[in-house]
């Protein structure tokens, strides 16, 4: 479990660094994320990081780019922005687990989480349902 958060907040410095934020995500996911096996990530990730390996190898590369360059590439500044945003979820998921004691291997969050309007643009704010 450590070297797996380690691995995201690695991939969320890099996403908070310098540079276009086209740039950010490719680094964040091919320099730390992308090696990362399914069987390795916890129950409660691993839906979210799959629609992010998907959606990040989508398009066929060409002129020798890479998947992952070539998908970002083609994606919109809100797409970016919500694959980058769905880092920062995960890497937040696996801090919570990790400090609630919880065994990550067979944890499903029990308490749905919605996002609501943010009160700040380009801000997610998340409220619990109290189930």
């Amino acid at each position: 479990m450590c070297q797996i958060s380690d691995r995201f907040f690695t991939a969320a410095r890099t996403l908070t660094g310098d540079g276009p934020i086209k740039q950010r995500l490719v680094g964040a996911y091919q320099e730390h994320l992308e090696s990362l096996r399914d069987d390795e990530l916890p129950e409660s990730i691993r839906q979210k990081f799959e629609s992010l390996r998907q959606a990040l190898n989508a398009v066929e590369p060409t002129n020798g780019e890479s998947r992952v360059y070539a998908a970002v590439r083609k994606m919109s500044p809100v797409d970016v922005q919500r694959y980058a945003t769905s880092i920062l979820l995960m890497l937040g998921e696996l801090v919570r687990v990790k400090s609630s004691g919880e065994r990550i291997a067979f944890v499903k969050a029990n308490r749905p989480v919605v996002e609501t309007e943010p009160a700040v643009p380009g801000v997610i704010q998340l409220r619990n349902t109290g189930v």
